[in-house]
């Protein structure tokens, strides 16, 4: 029996090595969180073929929060391996004011007494804190490392529309800091700026001149200005931070012609950059509004894929995946929210790299509280066709 029981384990690891991770290294992330728990080779092929062969790609994440009482919130998220959209089931996110992001990685919601913010990649955990001592109604927010920096936004008439202020993760208190430069006095609020953070500094792009600095909370400083020069004439800017460089989307008119072009920069040298590619044509027209053409864009970027929407049109979104060594791959996705249930929510979006980990985590939440293995449903294609977990 002792020899029978070594032939066995002995097949199954075999199995694992040679047969069995090349298989897992062809199944989408989604469809792996059940293998792990079949038994310990089965977790260690998949693990293996995570690292070396089938690499998680981020996901863009869909936040929808209805205009009325009681805003109820819904999640679902696009993973780009798979092709799936996938609704996300957890409770209702609790409401503090309108849900909010000016940088792909973290939600948060702002009051008079409370600032809110989550910044993992299904927003489950939240962080609730005092508010920062001046009143902002469309600050830029994002998470530098261990802070979060909340910039200008501020009511002119009442306090400095320029002020600066970052909260501490490790102290949990509130520091006020050098205010934005003057060149953004007219343009300080969110929705004028584009934004990028890396561990270290946050970059704030105007998104129509380039005009560009970066911020440094660690000096509470603000950098001298540098514009962005592509080489090429840009009408609307935006900015990402992707494969550890600063990702510029910008909108080109050539004769009437609307043109999206990406590039990178070296972060370091705003001096430094490389084209990374030109979005084909027929992408740009998913993007088009009827009435309004596409004078504007939105992106989110997270390691090496920029998803892209109009704000004023967003039935369809666009992806570009940067390859590693030169060169990008496109393709478009649609978005599940109908035009009747945009008017009534309002549609956040996000990017974050996900893994098996924060896969499993939702599903153990899902287990607890709703005592049901299912709470990954991938939806393919049509909205009402459902595959349930």
């Amino acid at each position: 029996m002792a020899d029978e029981e070594e032939d066995k384990q002995a097949g199954e690891v075999g199995i694992c090595s040679d047969v069995l991770e090349t298989i897992l290294s062809h199944v989408p992330l989604v469809y792996l969180v059940s293998a792990v728990d079949v038994s310990r080779s089965w977790g260690s092929a998949v693990d293996s073929s995570l690292r070396h062969h089938n690499k998680p790609k981020p996901w863009l994440i869909l936040h929808t929060q209805g205009t009325r009482h009681p805003h109820a919130t819904t999640t679902q998220a696009y993973d780009p391996c798979s092709k799936l959209w996938i609704r996300i089931r957890k409770p209702s996110i609790k409401h503090v004011a309108a849900l909010r992001s000016s940088h792909s990685s973290l939600l948060y919601m702002l009051s008079p007494s409370r600032f809110s913010f989550s910044s993992d990649p299904f927003n489950f955990t939240w962080c609730h804190v005092d508010p920062p001592l001046v009143w902002r109604t469309d600050p830029i927010v994002a998470r530098v490392g261990e802070f979060v920096v909340v910039a200008g936004g501020a009511c002119d008439f009442e306090d400095d529309p320029l002020a600066v202020e970052i909260y501490s993760l490790r102290t949990q208190s509130w520091y006020a800091c050098e205010s934005m430069p003057g060149i953004f006095k007219d343009s300080a609020a969110s929705q004028w700026q584009s934004v990028a953070a890396t561990a270290e500094k946050l970059l704030i792009t105007d998104n129509k001149s380039g005009l560009t600095h970066w911020f440094d909370p660690e000096t509470k400083s603000w950098s001298e200005p540098v514009v962005l020069n592509p080489g090429q004439p840009v009408f609307h800017f935006n900015i990402g931070y992707a494969m550890e460089k600063l990702i510029l989307v910008g909108l080109r008119r050539i004769e009437d012609v609307e043109l999206v072009q990406i590039w990178s920069f070296d972060p370091e040298d705003l001096s430094e950059y490389e084209e990374i590619g030109v979005m084909p044509p027929e992408f740009v027209h998913k993007l088009r509004s009827e009435s309004f053409g596409l004078s504007s864009l939105k992106i989110c970027a997270s390691v090496d894929i920029v998803y892209m929407y109009n704000p004023s049109e967003v039935s369809e979104l666009v992806a570009c995946e940067i390859i590693h060594g030169g060169g990008c791959r496109w393709w478009s996705l649609p978005n599940l929210v109908g035009r009747e249930e945009m008017m009534m929510n309002q549609l956040v979006f996000l990017c974050s790299k996900v893994g098996i980990d924060e896969l499993r985590r939702v599903m153990k939440r899902e287990r607890k509280e709703h005592d049901s293995a299912a709470s990954l449903r991938p939806v393919e294609g049509e909205r009402d066709f459902v595959l349930s977990l």
